[in-house]
């Protein structure tokens, strides 16, 4: 069972453990988006859930005694807060409070107090503390984990939080490592460990599936002991400062383009500002869960989505006994915005669901191919990868000059090139940062990104860093940036790019059990059989993770489920995690926080 496995189960079982008979759902802001990102309200609403509602909008509203009211929220004071003042005057005729993680004796205490007419039927702790947007990663939505270069307030608890939630959920008892060279992983490391600790009696009591709620039932695939064993895993904590690289490159994946270029918040995309857009497609969701196309396109390449639209777009003509030549996004969308059908979707003899697949995905292949035309983004993608891959200092340095001089190319665009030159060739005998912030300064570059380039140097230049993220240039043609015209569908082009994060070269070494020791110490002693391949690896990035990463840790997986040639490896799965989802606008923010008020002599450009 993955991420979403774990927390889609613990919502149907509050549910149907809350009797039968119709209900509301009580809860908070970030429980609504967990659960939002694993189901669908309706499908919620399938079983027996009446309406929803969240703690911080109760008002004193009618008596709905013949309502049942499941609360599914956060056990933070202010939610203790408003549950109590909602069991002194009760709206609903019975109570299930289930908390998303550990609540403290003292604020059951305070539930009990108020519960006065005992209409309290349950109070449960579940492990339901993280936001999964897939079977293999999740976040924990904190967008600015670090100010000054240590953890903002809070936010080192509640990433433990998180995290202890997420391994409690999958049934897990896991070693901790973390990157020696960060007190942030190391701190947060040393959270996580005592919190195992202290909760590692429940996890052996309730692995062997004796508790409804201790945990989500582990898939036992992932199992391979006879005597019911919890099975060995690792939790590795990171720091996004390793690898700055990966959040500044422009992403040629669906899922990551979408979030790199339109941006997705909750699993929802807006496209209000699109020219045109119908009523119906200015916000549409984008989540694996309640999208079986996205589900099995969201890790193709630019290209490769296009000819998947394409042939979707076929399906649909063919049912509909309409043919009409498709051979570019624009063809497409001229389809969906003039075919009666698609507008009178009552009519629709195929579906009201396939049409809203269709119009939603090229409406949003659309839109991302206006974006990447408009910013020249194939060009400038190019020049990136020619400076992470690549080994010449010379031609790297001029093409950025030549990009940079360039008005048809973007501010932030032109500024991030700077950013990754200045990382890549920051020791370099010739290295030219200073006159390429020079032609920023020249094009009247707004100051911010300049003073992003010496914050970029603080936060991710050689001296933040113990891994070597260049160790193995390639030759210059080789690493070049390659795109072919992907046949049948004008426009859109197939985009081949070197580059691979870091994380799954950690990744890799940690499932062949591999990672070495002094690069990723253990908290507390290390475990006799630590060369031991894991059958659980979680990675977590303080700082934030990126869609890229996901993809190339989802391909890991696929990799370790069906091994080449028929060998006996065990099984192991990856699970990856963030403070955060990046796109590059939100590491550009991520960065400033983290270098606030700290001293940058030594990089002043």
């Amino acid at each position: 069972m993955g991420a979403v496995g774990a927390i889609k189960s613990y919502i149907e079982t509050m549910i149907r453990d809350s009797e039968p008979g119709y209900k509301i759902m009580l809860m908070d802001r970030e429980t609504t988006a967990i659960v939002s990102l694993v189901m669908a309200m309706s499908e919620v609403m399938k079983q027996e859930v009446y309406m929803f509602e969240q703690v911080e909008q109760m008002s004193s509203g009618e008596n709905m005694s013949y309502l049942k009211c499941v609360v599914f929220v956060r056990p933070t004071p202010e939610n203790i807060s408003l549950l109590c003042r909602e069991l002194q005057q009760p709206r609903y005729g019975a109570y299930y409070i289930y908390f998303s993680n550990v609540v403290s004796k003292a604020s059951v205490k305070q539930l009990a107090e108020s519960d006065e007419q005992e209409l309290v039927r349950e109070v449960q702790e579940i492990y339901a503390d993280y936001m999964a947007l897939a079977p293999h990663i999740f976040t924990l939505n904190i967008p600015r984990p670090i100010t000054g270069m240590r953890w903002a307030s809070g936010c080192l608890q509640r990433s433990m939080q998180g995290l202890t939630s997420l391994v409690f959920s999958l049934s897990l008892l896991p070693d901790v490592r973390y990157q020696a060279n960060s007190d942030l992983a190391r701190q947060l490391a040393d959270e996580i460990r005592m919190m195992i600790t202290m909760e590692g009696a429940v996890v052996a009591s309730s692995s062997t599936g004796n508790s409804s709620y201790g945990f989500a039932q582990y898939n036992n695939s992932y199992n391979n002991s006879s005597n019911g064993a919890i099975p060995s895993s690792v939790v590795i904590i990171l720091d996004r400062r390793d690898d700055p690289i990966t959040p500044l490159l422009h992403q040629w994946t669906y899922e990551a383009m979408v979030h790199q270029l339109l941006g997705v918040n909750g699993g929802r995309v807006s496209l209000a500002d699109v020219p045109g857009i119908a009523e119906e497609l200015k916000e549409v969701v984008m989540t694996p869960t309640q999208d079986e196309f996205y589900a099995k396109s969201m890790y193709l390449n630019y290209g490769e989505i296009g000819q998947t639209i394409k042939q979707l777009m076929e399906e649909y003509q063919g049912k509909l006994s309409k043919q009409q030549k498709v051979e570019s996004i624009a063809d497409m969308k001229h389809f969906v915005q003039n075919y009666p059908q698609f507008k009178v979707s009552s009519s629709v003899t195929v579906g009201k669901q396939m049409s809203g697949t269709v119009s939603k995905h090229v409406t949003v292949v659309g839109e991302l191919s206006r974006v990447v035309s408009a910013r020249r983004l194939l060009q400038v993608s190019e020049c990136q990868q020619e400076l992470v891959c690549g080994t010449d200092h010379s031609p790297n340095l001029q093409r950025v000059h030549e990009l940079v001089r360039d008005p048809g190319i973007s501010a932030e665009d032109a500024a991030v090139l700077v950013m990754l030159y200045a990382i890549r060739h920051q020791t370099h005998a010739n290295n030219d940062t200073r006159g390429l912030v020079s032609a920023l300064r020249k094009r009247s570059v707004n100051d911010r990104y300049i003073k992003l380039v010496s914050a970029m140097l603080e936060y991710g230049g050689e001296a933040a860093r113990q891994s070597t993220l260049f160790s193995s240039p390639l030759p210059q043609d080789v690493s070049a940036f390659k795109k072919l015209l992907f046949k049948g569908v004008k426009g859109v082009e197939n985009v081949y790019t070197q580059h691979k994060p870091l994380v799954l070269e950690t990744a890799t070494q940690a499932v062949k059990g591999r990672l070495k020791e002094s690069s990723y110490p253990f908290i507390g002693t290390a475990p006799q059989n630590a060369a031991a391949r894991p059958q659980t690896v979680i990675l977590f990035i303080i700082g934030g993770a990126t869609y890229e990463e996901s993809a190339a840790i989802h391909q890991l997986n696929c990799t370790l489920a069906s091994p080449a040639g028929g060998t006996a490896t065990p099984s192991a799965r990856v699970l990856l995690g963030g403070t955060h989802i990046l796109n590059t606008p939100a590491f550009l923010e991520s960065v400033e926080a983290a270098v606030e008020g700290t001293t940058r002599t030594s990089h002043r450009l």
